[in-house]
């Protein structure tokens, strides 16, 4: 019995020291790519020009165009392979499909010209936490895998639309940032290589997904003609690339 529990003793601290050598924290950055119905850029339009309210491509087009991430991850590792962490991240996003943009309010609001300024793009902070799983193919490579769950706090761009006609300005309406929250999941694979005992870079692939519903006003709009967006909730998905460093902890 006293062997017996000898022998458990020893699978324990070998398996804690294993552990130990997977732990990491490391920072990261790289590029985004949205998908699905926030990437849409429809303008869709009537016979005689008025924006259609009720066409599902204009209610769900999100202007949203590729753009970059960057931030902190962390894992500890309670077996040789598996592990829990979490990683905090800020996401920025594009604006796409300004001239269709601007092309569709001239032809709702039937003027001769109009100039639409967006400030920014999409946003988004990232607070997220879960398992992780690494296996060494080698003394130099080890693959990673993680599936996380958690919080997203994302903002719209502000888009400003001036309006000429007949050789006059006829005002700015506004198109108000809004900020929302939401449940978010993420899932990711990558590929880490041991420069030093206790540096590595790592090369990953992840996939996110969130849905906050935005609420949004429009400030001083001359009539509600043209495109009229007061509330957005579609899916925001997209997938990230990112190069990192990370630092082992527990490394000799």
């Amino acid at each position: 019995m006293k062997n017996l529990k000898m022998f458990i003793l020893l699978l324990v601290v070998c398996s804690a020291t294993q552990a130990q050598n997977n732990n990491f924290i490391s920072v990261f950055g790289g590029i985004t790519s949205p998908s699905g119905n926030w990437t849409k850029t429809a303008y869709n339009v009537n016979d005689i020009g008025g924006w259609l309210t009720t066409d599902a491509d204009n209610l769900s087009s999100g202007f949203a165009g590729s753009g970059s991430t960057f931030g902190v991850e962390g894992a500890w590792f309670f077996s040789k392979y598996f592990g829990v962490g979490g990683l905090v991240s800020h996401n920025t996003f594009n604006f796409a499909g300004l001239d269709a943009l601007s092309a569709g309010y001239r032809s709702s609001f039937d003027v001769d010209q109009v100039t639409t300024t967006v400030n920014g793009g999409y946003t988004m902070w990232n607070f997220m936490y879960g398992i992780y799983f690494k296996y060494p193919v080698s003394d130099k490579f080890a693959v990673t895998a993680k599936a996380l769950a958690g919080f997203t706090s994302a903002t719209t761009p502000s888009i400003a639309v001036d309006v000429f006609d007949g050789g006059n300005d006829d005002g700015v309406f506004t198109q108000e940032p809004s900020t929302a929250n939401s449940f978010s999941y993420m899932t990711g694979i990558g590929v880490s290589y041991k420069m030093l005992a206790n540096v590595s870079v790592n090369l990953q692939g992840t996939y996110a997904s969130s849905q906050p519903d935005f609420l949004i006003d429009n400030v001083n709009r001359p009539s509600n003609i043209g495109r009229l967006i007061t509330e957005y909730n579609q899916p925001l998905t997209y997938m990230s690339f990112s190069l990192g460093a990370a630092y082992m902890l527990g490394k000799k």
